[in-house]
């Protein structure tokens, strides 16, 4: 086999996934492909982070593989909500203005931190930012903008920057009402999985 299809598969290897025994899950930071009676899987291991998500439906042919069971784990608990409180207050201070922030879990100290981006340019419907350096044991786990007076919605801009990260991503708009508008989703290599929001 070429060196470059052995790097590029080491990097997203494909497991088929046993009948007769347990799948053992992925245990270390990365992805694979999963091969199941009932589809392709992705998976996806993170510090803060476990999920298996289904990608494609299953074959027409018989294939002697095992089924699995979508499963999805943060290795934190539940979402912070007052950190969500907190980035919806400076995003009404900002709108109609955009904003960025990252909601940053620190591994070895279990706590959250809001980190406010650095803009470069800014306006009522975009903005650039510069990505800050995280400290070892921190993970952006949250990758939050505002849509100032517009609702939260993701754009095609949003869908094309998520496509390869795997991160918590939300929206927040209608910051001019005092209930705002919000969306959020799992983006996981691609696969983006709607989440519930509860307002904080």
């Amino acid at each position: 086999m070429d060196s470059r299809d052995v790097a590029l598969q080491s990097v997203m290897p494909t497991v088929m996934v046993p009948r007769y025994a347990e799948l053992e899950e992925l245990d270390t930071p990365g992805n694979r492909i999963l091969m199941a009676e009932n589809g392709v899987w992705l998976e996806v291991c993170h510090a803060w982070l476990y999920a298996r998500i289904p990608v494609s439906l299953p074959l027409r042919i018989p294939v002697p593989y095992g089924v699995i069971y979508e499963e999805l784990r943060f290795g934190f608990g539940k979402l912070p909500k007052a950190m969500v409180a907190q980035f919806i207050e400076q995003a009404r201070v900002r709108s109609p203005n955009e904003c960025a922030a990252w909601g940053v879990w620190n591994q070895r100290t279990d706590s959250w931190k809001l980190l406010m981006l650095e803009e470069r340019s800014v306006g009522t419907d975009h903005i650039e930012v510069n990505l800050p350096t995280l400290e070892e044991g921190e993970h952006r786990v949250m990758d939050l903008h505002s849509h100032g007076l517009h609702d939260a919605f993701f754009s095609r801009e949003d869908n094309q920057d998520d496509r390869g990260e795997t991160k918590i991503a939300g929206v927040i708009g209608n910051l001019d009402k005092p209930e705002v508008t919000a969306s959020f989703r799992l983006c996981a290599n691609g696969v983006f999985l709607p989440l519930p929001f509860e307002s904080p």
